[in-house]
């Protein structure tokens, strides 16, 4: 694969090893006297240990973003959702709170000692994945009963739509469009294994079915979910194949099947914010209904009903849905494990549905499912934040602690033993911030987490959390027991790139993302708007055409300016009674390589935020309990002058000798400076697809229609029932030996998806976009 393929996301993780076997000065302790742990309390200074101030310097690498939410202001013309943020000045200079470093001081501290996460709220429920289409040969059209009987149907597609526009083709034939629910006389019709309703009348009306050779009537009832599909032609008729239908037994408990089904409608909401569903606008400014296609693309089709319809929503009786059929022990001992009994396999396909017993159910034939295992249960529980002050880990005490909500012991919160002072620019705003005119920079989509990206976050185990997930592993069979979380997520420094030209907006008159400086595209710009729906090349094949006007819209935001690189900001961070090896580690911090940077601020995943920080010796000062009691055993005595800076630096050699004692404290250390290097080999851009017209040995620009999830797509592109060659790909761990992703091609121009589309049969529909951003996809889950 050739260089201009490979590129590193964002995004990577720092492993969190399982807290054992640690060195004792890393173990859980209260810092508290009389307390149960490790070492002495620290509600007083003790001999052997540091108290003082640490004078920091911290010089801005890469643009940094210090934002002033409060004063957001909308565009002069044009979207008003769409924000715009001022720098925050205040003084006349520019102001980074104290908090954000203590906040990023903490990060990378938990990181480097191996300690409990502070905070892991959230993370307790599972997941939810799209199943490919090879799932619904397992899947049967099913009616719920009251009391938790389910009846199978078979089913037909009934046309309703046209295919370009989404509009009804009703009325028609006499007929009015049906409703969910209703029940209809039919006239079907098989062929090459697919059923179709020929025509139709209501039940109980006066109107006559005419029977053709090859056709036959049947009754059933419309199954209606919406133009929720992009070129969705047809809905489903259940239908009776026989005078009753049949009852078919559950694979286990309904109170299970009922929780699963509520657990997946749950999944499903959360997926969407309401303002998705419910905010639309028509092409007349008018608000449209959830189900409701007012267009193509993202956030234009029909949302599912399930998503809006309260009376859709839960599993009672009436319900038409889908269920999922397993085989029983009699049936697998009687295929005598010739045939997988997962419904995959379509030899089994057919006994599945005439024996097979209800395990799931779903609301539509392709669906959204979930893991087996939240991502809470795939983290070793001595990594889970501290339950009560006796389990504090080095980060707990040193920077502070709360317990978890509902935890209700005493005390509930320890003030920690380290502060981060006022924090100062030297530089004035005139000279310290590149300001933007008009509506200013609009900055590219920032991507939302998305721990559902199995293959990103998972590890092969929770011992080996630096070993990511088996490529090519199946997205089924992910997040399961026995694997783990990948650790911290932190973001790499864009090393290489030229500090003058990259952030400026250039001379010429092509867009400014589409240009490569020092051979970097501008990943921190939103592209201009594409001159179409398809991808249309310039003439020179280099890059993708654009008009004239900024994308701004809800998916991403625009700022005034920024902090120039190279403003220094000056802090001091106190503290108290410190034994060597939490010095020690925080000193490591602090006094990074050479040509190593911290990343701090928004828009980190865009480049920016990264900074220096070293040592500013004239404000440095440190002593030892012992001299702080020697000072205030006498009114007249003073505290001795001392290099604070060498005590800094021998706690520092103490953490380090400590660390490469231990495997996994090494390999913890490795990828924290691996991450804070770069890579100036590597661009770091989100994962995107390559066009067929891009130019050999020429990286793939920024796609100004976005569809940076056509790569996750592309990524799990399966080859019958398995996964891809070259497919599958989990992401790399950071480090030399690590093989880099790849920007995956598109060999024709009419498969690159349009913005929102999907494509592959069975694809995966994923969301990858900042706060707001409306999901892309053909079917609107």
């Amino acid at each position: 694969m050739s260089d201009d393929m490979k590129f590193l996301n964002p995004y990577t993780f720092v492993p969190a090893f399982p807290r054992k076997d640690l060195p004792e000065p890393l173990g859980n302790g209260s810092p508290l006297d009389g307390e149960a742990g490790r070492g002495a309390g620290r509600d007083r200074l003790h001999p052997d240990r540091w108290t003082g101030r640490i004078g920091v310097r911290l010089i801005v690498e890469t643009p940094l973003l210090l934002l002033d939410t409060a004063r957001t202001m909308a565009l002069s013309e044009g979207a008003d959702a769409h924000r715009v943020y001022p720098v925050q000045v205040r003084g006349g200079r520019p102001h980074l709170a104290a908090t954000s470093l203590k906040g990023m001081l903490r990060s990378a501290y938990e990181a480097v000692t191996n300690s409990r996460f502070g905070v892991f709220d959230g993370h307790d429920t599972r997941l939810g994945f799209r199943r490919g289409a090879d799932y619904a040969l397992g899947m049967v059209p099913v009616l719920v009963g009251s009391g938790g009987v389910v009846y199978g149907f078979e089913q037909a597609a009934l046309e309703m739509y046209d295919r370009d526009s989404g509009e009804s083709v009703y009325p028609r034939d006499g007929q009015e469009a049906p409703r969910h629910l209703e029940r209809l006389q039919a006239v079907i019709r098989s062929k090459g294994g697919a059923t179709s309703v020929v025509r139709f009348v209501r039940k109980g009306g006066p109107e006559k079915l005419v029977v053709a050779d090859g056709e036959r009537v049947v009754e059933g009832i419309a199954f209606i979910t919406g133009p929720n599909i992009e070129k969705k032609t047809s809905e489903r008729l259940f239908y009776l194949d026989g005078p009753e239908p049949r009852r078919i037994p559950p694979a286990r408990a309904w109170s299970e099947i009922e929780k699963q089904w509520n657990d997946l409608i749950a999944d499903y909401g959360k997926a969407h914010k309401p303002a998705e569903l419910y905010d639309r606008e028509r092409p007349d400014g008018s608000i449209a209904g959830p189900g409701e296609r007012i267009g193509d693309g993202p956030g234009q089709l029909a949302w599912s009903p399930h998503l809006h319809d309260e009376s859709r929503k839960d599993i009672k009786g009436g319900r038409l849905c889908y269920a999922r059929l397993v085989c029983d022990d009699r049936v697998k001992r009687r295929c005598a494990g010739r045939l997988e009994c997962d419904g995959g396999n379509r030899d089994c396909a057919d006994r599945l549905r005439k024996e097979g017993r209800v395990d799931r159910l779903y609301p539509v034939l392709i669906p959204r499912d979930l893991y087996h295992a939240s991502p809470a249960e795939l983290l070793d529980e001595s990594l889970l934040p501290a339950a009560h002050i006796g389990e504090l880990s080095p980060a707990d005490r040193v920077f502070g602690w709360v317990a978890p909500d509902g935890k209700g012991v005493r005390p509930s919160a320890y003030r920690g033993r380290l502060r981060v002072g006022p924090v100062t620019c030297e530089q004035d705003a005139d000279e310290a911030v590149e300001r933007f005119g008009g509506d200013g920079l609009p900055l590219a989509i920032l991507g939302r987490p998305k721990p559902q990206q199995g293959r990103f976050y998972l590890a092969e185990s929770m011992e080996e959390p630096d070993r990511p997930i088996k490529d090519g592993t199946s997205k089924e069979k992910l997040y399961r027991p026995g694997q783990g979380l990948r650790g911290r997520k932190v973001y790499w420094h864009h090393a290489g790139l030229n500090r003058r030209d990259h952030w400026s907006e250039g001379q010429g008159t092509h867009d400014p993302t589409q240009v490569r400086i020092n051979g970097y595209y501008r990943e921190y710009r939103r592209p201009r708007a594409p001159y179409d729906d398809k991808g249309t090349p310039t003439p020179d094949g280099k890059r993708y055409r654009t008009k004239e006007t900024e994308q701004r819209d809800t998916q991403n935001r625009s700022i005034k300016g920024w902090v120039r690189p190279g403003t220094t900001f000056r802090f001091v961070v106190e503290v108290r009674d410190l034994d060597d090896h939490e010095l020690g580690a925080l000193a490591w911090l602090l006094t990074l390589p050479p040509g190593h940077f911290h990343r701090l601020g928004l828009g980190r995943p865009l480049g920016f935020g990264s900074v220096r920080l070293d040592i500013d010796e004239e404000s440095t000062e440190l002593h030892s309990g012992a001299e702080y009691a020697d000072h205030y055993r006498s009114l007249s005595g003073t505290l001795p002058d001392t290099d604070g800076v060498k005590r800094l630096i021998g706690a520092r050699e103490t953490f380090e000798r400590m660390v490469e004692g231990v495997d996994s404290l090494r390999k913890v250390r490795d990828a924290m400076l691996a991450v804070a290097r770069g890579n100036p080999k590597l661009p770091v851009h989100y994962p995107r697809t390559r066009p067929d017209w891009v130019q050999e040995g020429v990286p793939a620009p920024p796609d100004p229609r976005g569809g940076n999830y056509a790569w996750f797509t592309e990524n799990e592109r399966s080859e019958g029932r398995r996964i891809a060659p070259d497919r599958g790909r989990s992401l790399p761990a950071p480090g030399e030996a690590a093989t880099p992703l790849v920007v995956y091609p598109v060999k024709k121009e009419d498969e690159q998806p349009k913005k929102g589309n999907r494509t592959g049969k069975g694809a995966s529909h994923y969301k990858w976009g900042e706060k707001g951003q409306k999901s892309g996809g053909r079917k609107r889950y």
